[in-house]
């Protein structure tokens, strides 16, 4: 096949991006916020998904990318997105209810969860959704028949009729059994999930319905994909030991392909044979947006891109932001230790500071939060380069600033949206248009820009990384105390 093309879609937590690469190395995006299908329910301050609307948008956008081009060149389908996350479906495919997404602690704050872990999980959320059916009407949910997907596995399910999570994304639950290659049934709320493929594996093929909704080809293979953050590291082209990918959206997430006899905790990667360390870190775009929101209103509502302003707030502040200090934690802390009652603050506020002084410090924050979880790592890895994607990598001020703090180069790819260009990889291997992983990502990915770090910034960044860590270890014993689970 000479000339063809691929599409990756990305379930983002506040958006949903859809990415078609072209053979020829061009591509082109569909992009919308995802703000309107949240919900809330029960009282509750933290948004759920509905995952009809998501469907929606997801086809709207599709439609989008696919406009003056030739669907009929599409040669396969990738697909990526938020997690822990999950959705109920009955029998026939229909959702019960919305997505439990990860930000939301009520699965986390119940007894029998908490347990187990002190952060979101796949076991935690299952369990929780579990409990909420158990409370139903059976004759509603279609007893013995209700499974729980992932939201890129419901759109998944939306467009090939067939029901799958990926072993990716199932190598995080203990669940999980790596000798079988599937999830143990030990506990009934295991039994909620599907079967597992691998992420490069075809869940199915595109039928004719969603065929005739999305514009795209029926046939095609869709690629099972897995969690945002795993594939988007396969999108900038993080393969092999010694390359970080910095994966910066509505969250942060770090991550590494496990070296040889590597005793950090790790997971299935995305591609066949490898593991991967991972880090979820914070709420760093949601912070930085919730900050614009604030400070620049009229910036906020008006641009999608907000680079320019926050080019200028770097530039009229100096690093160590006044003695400035944020924490990240606006929905809780997840790495290094996770403390989902945690919540965000500025300390050491002062008449003098500014509006700039204040991003800065969000900035500032959410790379300490990064370097803090690093940490664990220095003994365990040979670090040599950051690859930096996401809407987060948009920001060079940005970049230069995790150069400097963190002390490693931090290369700015040519492709911003990681995640659904790791789809686009996934797709590819899946369709056979790509014989391996290795040569997709030689074909797909390419470095834009490269930051080096500047030891000549270490005072402001040292003086501003000891005051966060202080803040951090004043608030914890708050945080995990009754009055906070009660607060939050």
């Amino acid at each position: 096949m000479h000339d063809f093309s691929l599409v990756g879609i990305d379930i983002g937590t506040s958006a949903v991006k859809v990415l078609l690469w072209r053979s020829d190395g061009s591509c082109r995006s569909a992009y919308r916020g995802a703000k309107e299908s949240y919900v809330q329910r029960h009282g509750s301050d933290v948004p759920e998904q509905d995952p009809r609307k998501l469907w929606g948008i997801v086809t709207e956008c599709i439609q989008q990318v696919l406009k003056g081009c030739d669907a009929h060149s599409v040669a396969g389908v990738g697909l990526a997105g938020h997690s822990p996350s999950l959705v109920a479906v009955d029998c026939n495919g229909d959702p019960i209810g919305n997505i439990i997404t990860w930000m939301d602690p009520r699965p986390v704050m119940a007894e029998d969860c908490r347990k187990i872990h002190n952060g979101p999980s796949f076991e935690a959320t299952a369990k929780w959704i579990d409990k909420q059916l158990k409370n139903a009407d059976e004759s509603e949910i279609h007893k013995g028949s209700v499974r729980v997907l992932q939201p890129k596995d419901y759109v998944g399910l939306r467009l090939t009729g067939e029901m799958c999570i990926d072993s990716s994304a199932a190598s995080c639950m203990k669940w999980y059994s790596g000798d079988t290659g599937d999830i143990t049934l030990s506990d009934p709320a295991a039994k909620l999930f599907p079967r597992v493929a691998d992420p490069w594996e075809a869940m199915g093929e595109l039928t004719r319905e969603a065929a005739d909704l999305t514009g795209l080809p029926p046939g095609i293979p869709v690629a099972a994909g897995s969690i945002d953050a795993f594939v988007e590291a396969l999108g900038a082209g993080v393969i092999d030991p010694g390359l970080i990918c910095d994966s910066t959206g509505t969250s942060t997430c770090v991550s590494l392909v496990a070296p040889d006899e590597c005793s950090l905790l790790s997971v299935k990667h995305v591609i066949p044979g490898a593991k991967l360390v991972v880090a979820p870190i914070s709420y760093s775009g949601g912070c930085l947006a919730w900050a614009m929101s604030i400070l620049f209103p009229e910036v906020y509502s008006s641009q999608l891109d907000w680079s320019g302003t926050v080019a200028q707030a770097l530039q009229h502040s100096k690093p160590g932001a006044s003695r400035l200090v944020f924490l990240p934690y606006l929905v809780g802390k997840r790495n290094p230790v996770a403390i989902p009652t945690a919540t965000g603050a500025f300390l050491g506020l002062r008449p003098e500071n500014t509006s700039y002084h204040m991003i800065r410090a969000v900035l500032e924050g959410c790379t300490y939060a990064m370097c803090r979880s690093m940490e664990a790592w220095k003994d365990s890895i040979n670090a040599t380069e950051i690859r930096a994607v996401g809407s987060g990598a948009r920001h060079n001020g940005w970049l230069k600033m995790k150069a400097d703090v963190l002390n490693l180069p931090v290369a700015s790819m040519k492709v911003k949206e990681g995640t659904a260009l790791g789809a686009v990889i996934l797709a590819g291997v899946a369709a056979e248009v790509f014989t391996n992983i290795k040569e997709a990502v030689q074909a797909v990915v390419s470095v834009n820009t490269v930051f080096m770090p500047e030891s000549i910034r270490d005072d402001g960044y040292r003086y501003g990384y000891e005051e966060f860590c202080r803040a951090e270890s004043a608030l914890e014993d708050f945080w995990n105390s009754s009055e906070a689970v009660r607060l939050r």
